[in-house]
């Protein structure tokens, strides 16, 4: 089940994104001002009370434009469809919100991610230098939605 993330989810989320990155992490102090502030959206995948992986997605003024701003699965969900569900569930509340395309940034080594996005329609469109704390690069990527025809 795919639902909004709530203030009670922060200590799971931290957790979640402390097991999956070594750098550049989602703090417990940024998850609640995402949470409570932020003009963002955060999808948990949750089965039995357990959170198995978890999308944020930001919102900007003056933009159809969304960003994926982090994706990660609890490390007993890997390879099982979880991110891709939620990519899926992303990309329904970016069009719900009138978002006609959803961009994200991904370490040049993280294959798993690229895949993820490649197989879902995402393509590069540009890089960013030395992007991450530890001086890795980034691959920009994103999915334009078709316009509704009339």
């Amino acid at each position: 089940m795919i639902r909004n993330a709530s203030m009670e989810d922060v200590a799971m989320l931290a957790a979640i994104e402390e097991a999956s990155f070594s750098g550049d992490r989602v703090s417990r102090r940024s998850f609640r001002h995402l949470l409570s502030q932020g003009n963002s959206v955060t999808l948990i995948d949750a089965a039995a009370g357990e959170i198995r992986g978890y999308l944020t997605l930001l919102f900007r003024a003056n933009t159809t434009r969304a960003r994926v701003y982090t994706i990660a699965t609890a490390a007993a969900w890997k390879g099982r469809g979880v991110a891709a569900g939620l990519v899926r569930a992303a990309e329904q509340a970016a069009l719900a919100r009138g978002c006609t395309a959803l961009y994200l940034e991904i370490r040049k080594d993280n294959v798993a991610s690229i895949g993820l996005f490649t197989n879902n329609s995402y393509r590069v469109f540009g890089e960013y230098e030395e992007y991450y704390e530890d001086g890795m690069d980034a691959w920009r990527m994103e999915k334009l939605f078709p316009r509704p025809t009339a």
